[in-house]
């Protein structure tokens, strides 16, 4: 019984005939009410890596009754696109070793892949140091998430529901989660846990050409390889780790054509190197207040220090990444957005490695000429007899020059402006007001607290995102060793406040 009952019925004398009638009406009312209408209940939007693992969390600290809905689509239940590969030539682009799921305990991934069949003979340090397929990775996703239904408390109740959310309503209440094609879900908490944006298309002269079949807009839903001909030649626009794994997949048909790929700035992939090295001088070196001129300054010295004993840069970037989020917060919105107009390429490029033996296969089909990278601007596709015909301006020779390809892919990347996003949901929330951008518009405007803020500026305090949606307020925060850390403090947060 609430503890307001008490104060309410000593009021009244239970002899009294007043008194009897409220204890009666009371009662009917309070006492009677199923336990179940009292236990707090989370929506949690997306079953990726963010939040499949704020669930995980909810369902190891919960001490007291609790409701969790875990909406997804089916295909991609528990594992997101990145890990619902079927190719293990689809390599992780961190080894083994730091790729645990649990930030409490660094070995957990490293750990349970030496219980299989496939690495139980392996020396567990090499094994740490290998680049493992995806498609095992997965594996270990769904174990995890297995555990942990097998492992809940009786008065943990998970409701696992295949669809895709298209509005949320607000209420006194909590929220209203609307769906595509089931029941509305009434819940206290919602995360959004929405993943990364479908890429947008890119600029051209006449946009017409992508409403044809010949053009793939977003190659995480659809699977190229079914899309093309062995003896056609396809062009892919973008330079970055998902035209690695496209080209994996389209030469793994036996594919005789050309792969082209076209960029602004040409090939934008590293492999891993210097066998992880690690250099702490520069980020030692690094003072508050941070500057952008400042950190820009010190990275060349020690970029250059190193270049004489033949090592790159990469070392000086993965020296920043424990840092990054507070560098990030403390930078002026200037330096900010001069980071993402004239630096984020690079530093993607440098961030953003692949294993060596992917990097060497790729390298391999361009000496073959089966891949052709360009360097250029996209000025227009058309549709004719031949399938595209693809007008770019080229950075190498400074013309325009023109190709006729079958398919074209558009493995731009995400597209970041929640304004123009194309999920149904976001674009309902930010036609309410409920959400809104961020100012540097790269994500969800968001309280230190990850509480979303709406078009009025206030916080909503059972309302939350985490994950890629984030960016504005702490840029890195797209891969494991951050989403790791935000899944298992948000459900901490929640637990507090609900237990």
């Amino acid at each position: 019984m609430p503890k307001i009952s008490f104060r309410i019925l000593n009021i009244y004398d239970s002899n009294h005939y007043l008194g009897r009638r409220f204890l009666t009406i009371f009662k009917l009312l309070f006492l009677t009410m199923p336990d179940s209408d009292k236990t707090p209940r989370i929506a949690i939007i997306g079953a990726g890596f963010s939040g499949l693992m704020t669930a995980y969390h909810l369902i190891k600290g919960a001490t007291s009754p609790l409701s969790i809905h875990l909406i997804n689509e089916k295909d991609t239940f528990g594992r997101g696109p990145a890990y619902s590969t079927k190719s293990l030539k689809h390599l992780l682009n961190v080894p083994a070793a730091k790729m645990s799921a649990i930030n409490d305990d660094p070995n957990h991934f490293l750990d349970w892949a030496h219980t299989q069949p496939a690495y139980q003979a392996m020396n567990k340090d090499i094994l740490g140091k290998a680049f493992l397929p995806r498609k095992i990775y997965g594996q270990y996703f769904n174990s995890l998430w297995e555990e942990a239904l097998k492992t809940k408390r009786a008065n943990t109740k998970v409701n696992i529901i295949y669809d895709s959310a298209v509005d949320i309503d607000k209420s006194q209440d909590g929220y209203t989660v609307k769906l595509k094609t089931q029941p509305a879900i009434h819940a206290d908490y919602v995360i959004l846990a929405t993943g990364n944006e479908t890429p947008a298309n890119p600029p051209i002269k006449d946009a017409a050409f992508y409403s044809s079949k010949k053009y793939i807009k977003n190659p995480w839903l659809t699977d190229v390889t079914a899309h093309i001909k062995q003896n056609e030649d396809i062009l892919i626009i973008g330079n970055g780790l998902t035209t690695v794994d496209l080209v994996i997949s389209i030469m793994a048909t036996g594919y005789s054509g050309h792969i082209h790929t076209l960029s602004p700035s040409g090939w934008a992939v590293l492999p891993h190197r210097h066998n992880h090295l690690e250099y702490k001088d520069f980020i030692n070196e690094l003072q508050e207040p941070y500057t952008l001129a400042d950190i820009n300054i010190k990275f060349m010295k020690h970029a250059h220090a190193l270049h004489k004993l033949g090592i790159s840069v990469e070392p000086i970037a993965d020296s920043l990444r424990p840092h990054t989020h507070k560098i990030w917060k403390a930078l002026r919105h200037e330096d900010k957005e001069t980071f993402l107009r004239d630096m984020r390429t690079i530093w993607g490029k440098i961030r953003h490695r692949i294993a060596p033996q992917l990097y060497d296969y790729v390298s391999r089909l361009q000496l073959k000429g089966s891949l052709i990278v360009h360097k250029a601007k996209l000025i227009s596709i058309s549709e004719d007899d031949r399938g595209a015909a693809v007008t770019y301006l080229s950075k190498t020779t400074g013309k325009e020059e023109k190709l006729n390809v079958g398919l074209v892919v558009n493995s731009t990347g995400p597209h970041i402006d929640i304004t123009k996003s194309e999920d149904p949901l976001l674009l309902a929330l930010v036609a309410k007001g409920l959400i809104q951008p961020d100012k540097l518009r790269i994500g969800m405007d968001v309280t230190d607290q990850w509480n979303l803020i709406d078009k009025d500026g206030k916080a909503h305090p059972t309302l939350y995102t985490l994950g890629g949606n984030l960016r504005g307020l702490l840029w890195e925060t797209t891969a494991v060793p951050e989403l790791k850390v935000q899944s298992a403090q948000l459900a901490r947060q929640i637990l507090s406040n609900v237990q």
